[in-house]
């Protein structure tokens, strides 16, 4: 997707497509996932690193260290401990999602993060509790308790009585 910027069309960033609000409700189903595949995560693994989503050049968009996690034959992972790295189409580092848990379909290419969230990108920071991710849509959705510091907005706003 392309966007105006000071005169001339630049490409978003995956973060930055990211932080989009998504238009779909995608987010219940795998809710609803939740507590049946938390209950089947019998024998997980530990410490791994997973490749969630690549570029059409071949690198990695994002990728996926958990602490604990275990992937069912349907496609879906069940992780515990979740840090997501995102990259930009160069390999450069361009934001972090963290969460407690994380179930994620291979096949969608969605998430959902239940408990507390984060998103980092540029200093930027997004929390909140509950998150769901597409990155298909390339973007995301804190569910509930939404708090963002920025240092994109600069302003003097005076002092307040």
């Amino acid at each position: 997707a392309l966007v105006a910027g000071m005169g001339r069309a630049e490409e978003k960033s995956v973060a930055d497509r990211l932080l989009e609000r998504p238009r779909d409700e995608g987010w219940r189903v795998l809710a609803e996932r939740w507590h049946p595949v938390k209950a089947l995560m019998t024998s997980p693994v530990e410490n791994l690193l997973l490749p969630l989503d690549h570029f059409p050049n071949g690198r990695t968009r994002a990728q996926l260290a958990a602490k604990k996690a275990q992937i069912f034959a349907d496609g879906i992972i069940f992780a515990e401990g979740v840090t997501v790295t995102l990259f930009n189409d160069k390999g450069e580092l361009d934001g972090r999602l963290t969460a407690e848990g994380c179930i994620f379909d291979r096949n969608t290419k969605n998430g959902y993060c239940a408990g507390p969230v984060s998103m980092e990108k540029e200093g930027d920071r997004l929390k909140g509790h509950d998150m769901y991710f597409s990155f298909e849509k390339q973007s995301i959705r804190i569910l509930g308790d939404c708090e963002i510091r920025t240092r994109r907005i600069r302003n003097n706003f005076g002092r307040l009585r």
